[in-house]
């Protein structure tokens, strides 16, 4: 009987697991492990599919443009912010935001001295027509006819050497006289430091130093400032030289646009680092050379193809017909919109966190 009893245990227990065994057969595939089970045995046909319709979006990455400034992180609609656009319009950007030029002559005495101040004189005049040039070079290219016509004058300079595009040297030299000394000392104080070692000219213009345009015009001033720092007074007399000293732009506009040009130069580093880390911590997890591998291409093709649309949203405007206001770009011309600076930068870890979660969930 303990036989007969056994015998009819495995029996049983043989029927039950042939039995689970058929309805696990039968339990049908979820919608997910489908699309996975598919893909795996066409993957020939699902990679040059995947880099189809990646392609559409690369392109519009190789004109990724980006803005700074501060009315991007401003709340839109916002009675301050309306208030500080209005601000902005009456008087000018330059002039919320100004743009200044620091220059340290080679002697203490210089920024008295009636020939350093008449060589830093033309020198600005020398500036403001080599940034008219150049900046019309750049409306030409883009057919941008409000560039075409920039003009920079030397009224734009306001410093020490320069007032109204007029050379002071003949009015500084003269408030050197002791009867005048007084007066003479309080206006060389208002544009140099206490040991007259740097002085200081304000720069205005009409555009927006935060935007893809301003960015140009800041760059074509860092030339022009370079190429005079050494002014030959006539070209004809090479040794008639003044040595101007060390020229610095500074302001909101070109602190945030070399904070922008160094985070973007870093970026690369940072997202291979990135990868090499989701590589590394995936390979341990998983035990495998594929999983990681599969995991990097997949968060790559996630980021192009993200990347590329929020260019071509908020960059081209292709859904500005949809009449969303998150979706319409600014007024400017089109050659002007882009994204903010930060945008790529903050987005990248949020993308890589989420892509990186999902992907080790479905697993």
């Amino acid at each position: 009987q303990p036989l007969e009893a056994a015998t009819a245990a495995t029996a049983a227990g043989s029927a039950g697991s042939h039995s689970d065994a058929g309805s696990a057969a039968a339990r049908p595939w979820s919608l997910w492990a489908s699309v996975g089970r598919l893909s795996q045995r066409g993957w020939l046909v699902v990679v040059p599919l995947l880099v189809g319709v990646a392609v559409p979006f690369v392109i519009p990455l190789l004109d990724f443009e980006y803005i700074e400034g501060l009315q991007t992180l401003l709340p839109r609609g916002d009675p301050l912010t309306e208030t500080f656009l209005e601000v902005q319009d009456h008087f000018g950007v330059s002039q919320i935001f100004p743009n200044t030029i620091v220059v340290l002559p080679p002697n203490p005495g210089d920024v008295t001295s009636r020939g350093w101040l008449n060589a830093s004189c033309h020198a600005m005049k020398f500036m403001a027509a080599n940034v008219t040039e150049v900046m019309r070079a750049h409306g030409r290219e883009a057919g941008d006819a409000s560039l075409q016509n920039f003009a920079m004058k030397a009224s734009d300079f306001s410093g020490l050497m320069i007032q109204g595009g007029i050379c002071t040297s003949l009015l500084i030299s003269l408030l050197e006289n002791p009867l005048a000394k007084k007066y003479g000392d309080f206006l060389v104080n208002g544009f140099s430091n206490e040991d007259r070692t740097a002085t200081k000219v304000r720069v205005k213009t009409t555009l927006d130093p935060f935007s893809t345009v301003g960015q140009k015009w800041i760059a074509a001033v860092r030339d022009a400032m370079a190429a005079s720092e050494v002014w030959v007074s006539d070209p004809s007399f090479p040794g008639d030289t003044t040595v101007l000293g060390e020229m610095h732009l500074t302001g909101m506009a070109q602190e945030q646009m070399d904070g922008a040009a160094d985070t973007f130069a870093s970026l690369p580093r940072v997202i291979g680092a990135t990868l090499l880390i989701v590589m590394a911590v995936l390979g341990s997890a998983f035990r495998s050379a594929v999983v990681p591998l599969r995991a990097v291409l997949c968060l790559s093709w996630m980021l192009l193809v993200t990347f590329g649309l929020g260019v071509l949203v908020y960059q081209h405007g292709v859904l500005q017909s949809l009449g969303i206001r998150p979706f319409l770009t600014s007024p400017d011309p089109p050659a002007h919109h882009a994204m903010y600076w930060m945008t790529p930068c903050i987005a990248f870890s949020i993308l890589v966190g989420l892509g990186l979660d999902y992907d080790v969930f479905f697993m």
